[in-house]
């Protein structure tokens, strides 16, 4: 059946487009939000393999006519799905803080590495599958070894995350491991995406997963901002201004109204940013404030204890000062008053 694109396919085409943009921006907040965090860079660079697919996906709605081109961006597609098994083995032993699995991580991305050069040679993938909904190269028999180590490099995460649930002690660390359970078991779907590469024809449904997994992953990285309803509205109010410029631009057809929404939304983004790290920086601020209040009153407590140590202190030794004292007098007073007989010199 041969692909023929139509009102209804440009629109379904916009979908993986508006979702690389909205990833993109989703991985550069999650990363400016805390850099220094493993997880946070970890998730930027998942953002970037997510982006590539998106876009790629994108592009091949378009080039299904032309063998080549459709070749070329599916082949580009490649480049970020080759890697989202190992960012996501990666992102998995640095969530359950797994040190014994690092050396896995590099093999990991060895093995992705190794891969990435052979996207273009013919026994990974060659010739075009068309179908109803779109387009595929056909994989070859290095695609089938890929796909098995995908599938174990799954499993190897989904076991990991699994761990981190059952060794977390608090509740915070429990519910952020179940949402990053959820987003990669929904990522796992994703591999609906490699039926047309064995001629199977699918509505092209499996990048939902990836922008979907994307948003709950974030979510569970920031969820100790997200407590905070002050910081909830800022973000949804933020990203949903991002997201409606975000598909004015990519709906409008004259070139001087999209430079022009173009500016807008890279200003829209910077403000956008700065208002969501001031709301968080004074939530901070106010905890901070709450925790050094909480500490002066066990100060102030401490002190009061110490006063009432110190009283009873002074009282018990002066009562037993004053008891010899009383004693000596008392003798001394009777020794005098002769009670005991006349001393001799």
């Amino acid at each position: 059946m041969i692909f023929e694109p139509n009102n209804s396919t440009d629109i379904i085409s916009l979908i993986p487009l508006a979702s690389a943009g909205f990833v993109f921006i989703l991985g550069i907040f999650v990363f400016l939000s805390n850099w220094r965090a493993t997880l946070n860079r970890i998730f930027f660079f998942y953002s970037i393999s997510i982006t590539i697919w998106f876009f790629g996906t994108y592009k091949m709605f378009f080039a299904c006519e032309n063998a080549e081109t459709a070749m070329f961006w599916d082949r580009f597609i490649y480049i970020g799905v080759i890697f989202i098994p190992s960012i996501s083995y990666h992102f998995s032993i640095a969530f359950a803080n797994l040190r014994r699995q690092r050396k896995f991580v590099f093999l990991g991305y060895l093995i992705s590495i190794v891969f990435l050069f052979f996207i273009k040679n013919p026994l990974f993938t060659d010739k075009l599958f068309v179908y109803k909904w779109g387009c595929h190269t056909i994989a070859g028999p290095l695609h089938n070894v890929f796909l098995v180590l995908f599938f174990v490099g799954i499993i190897a995460l989904f076991a990991n995350i699994y761990i981190k649930i059952k060794q977390a002690k608090e509740k915070i660390e429990k519910i952020q491991a179940r949402y990053a359970f959820t987003a990669l078991l929904i990522l796992s779907f994703g591999a609906l995406g490699f039926l047309p590469a064995y001629k199977i024809a699918i509505f092209p449904i499996a990048y939902f997963s990836g922008l979907i997994c994307a948003i709950i992953l974030a979510y569970a990285i920031l969820r100790h901002h997200l407590f905070e309803i002050r910081v909830i509205a800022a973000e949804l109010l933020t990203f949903a201004i991002w997201f409606v410029l975000l598909i004015r631009l990519l709906l409008e057809n004259n070139w001087q109204n999209r430079i022009i929404d173009g500016m807008l939304l890279v200003l829209i983004i910077f403000f956008g940013l700065l208002l969501i790290r001031s709301v968080i920086k004074e939530i901070e601020q106010k905890d901070n404030l709450e925790k050094l209040t909480l500490k002066l009153e066990a100060a102030n407590e401490r002190l009061k204890q110490l006063d009432e140590a110190k009283s009873e202190f002074l009282s018990i030794a002066s009562h037993q000062l004053r008891t010899p004292l009383t004693t000596i007098k008392g003798v001394t007073s009777m020794l005098l008053e002769e009670f005991w007989g006349k001393l001799n010199e």
